[in-house]
């Protein structure tokens, strides 16, 4: 399935394409070389990127906003810090559906300290197919919740490349429409009718990769636990666990090969929406994201990644993964594949930040996707 914004994201990167031609000469390819700067101030300073755009479909009539990503290091020690990113968008539609949202990741003082968020606020139409490994696309309902999330996290670093931290996660959620008939509508799913979310968590990072944005090589393994109940306000009362370990090899000067293995486990009152949700822009690409929806879920992809020139890239991957209740009923013949390939445009060489089209397919599924930065 074509996403919709599809239309949002070509004008979105036309205007950042042509707002990188007016950046500064100094970017470099991450971990490449990098032209002398007049002085440590130019070298690093911060790149702002942003455009306006306006776009039509038959489900949102006319749509129209603006967005776009701040590229920064903080603090004074800049050579030694990682680079830091804040993401804005927010779009409104005449068939009365928005979106707004802040995702700051920021470094401090040569990366000893970690500050992550996510504010989001959103009306957005989705569709829900049920809970399972099986489920037929013709279960297919439509649903709009209106929800506003507020998620942060703060790391701090210890030992060698280890970083441990905590986090908050706050979501209301609102069902303003379900399909009547549905298995939404009948009230019988776990979050149908909406509530309150509230939980704190905590992380454990092993990380020595040598970027954030576009890492070339290093390894990323990264452990968190959440908890949810009426301690902290919440409607629900669940536990989440989730394990992301990423490998990145330096195949040749212009070309990285990137591997993840992912594994999310969920555990009493889960939500609906909170289960692990298999498809999306970067884990399985090529499905509806939610398409497969349960407790766990088990997946590891890989992408092959080569720089024609100093900004334009192409891509392979492959990913293999699936949904279950429960890890002792992973099945092998159950298993969804996706395979795709794409393009990436290099706006920012310094620090890697890339806009990205991938086509991805999966079994009876096509996917086509505009976005911004790499899946994993």
């Amino acid at each position: 399935m074509i996403r919709r914004s599809s239309l949002l994201s070509v004008l979105m990167i036309c205007g950042c394409v042509l707002a990188s031609h007016r950046a500064s000469a100094q970017d470099v390819q991450p971990g490449g070389a990098e032209k002398k700067p007049k002085n440590s101030e130019d070298a690093f300073k911060a790149h702002l990127i942003a455009i306006p755009f306006i776009y039509y479909s038959p489900e949102t009539k006319i749509a129209f906003g603006g967005g776009g990503v701040l590229n920064f290091r903080a603090g004074r020690n800049k050579e030694q810090t990682r680079a830091s990113t804040v993401w804005a968008f927010g779009t409104y539609t005449l068939a009365k559906q928005f979106q707004v949202v802040v995702k700051p990741e920021i470094y401090f003082e040569r990366n000893r300290f970690f500050l992550s968020g996510n504010l989001r606020y959103e009306r957005t139409p989705q569709k829900f197919f049920g809970v399972g490994n099986d489920m037929p696309s013709t279960d297919e309902e439509s649903y709009t919740p209106r929800i506003m999330t507020v998620q942060v996290g703060v790391k701090k670093k210890f030992l060698g490349h280890l970083f441990a931290g905590v986090q908050y996660d706050f979501e209301q959620m609102t069902m303003e429409s379900v399909e009547p008939g549905g298995l939404l509508g009948s009230g019988s799913i776990t979050g149908s009718r909406g509530g309150l979310l509230s939980g704190f968590g905590i992380s454990l990072d092993w990380d020595t990769r040598d970027g954030v944005l576009y890492p070339r090589k290093g390894v990323l393994f990264q452990l968190a636990a959440d908890t949810y109940g009426a301690m902290t306000g919440s409607d629900f009362e669940f536990t989440s666990l989730k394990l992301d370990c990423r490998e990145y090899f330096l195949v040749a000067p212009d070309q990285v090969l990137a591997i993840q293995a992912y594994f999310r486990s969920n555990s009493g009152e889960v939500p609906f929406h909170k289960l692990a949700l298999l498809g999306g822009e970067s884990l399985m690409r090529g499905y509806y994201k939610g398409r497969f929806r349960d407790k766990d879920i088990l997946a590891v992809q890989a992408e092959y990644r080569v720089m024609v020139t100093k900004r334009i890239g192409v891509v392979g991957f492959a990913g293999l993964a699936d949904v279950f209740p429960d890890f002792s009923e992973f099945n092998l013949k159950t298993i969804k594949y996706s395979v795709g390939t794409g393009i990436r445009y290099m706006v920012n060489k310094r620090e890697g930040t890339t806009l990205r089209m991938d086509m991805a397919w999966g079994k009876r599924t096509f996917g086509l996707y505009f976005t911004a930065q790499e899946a994993f």
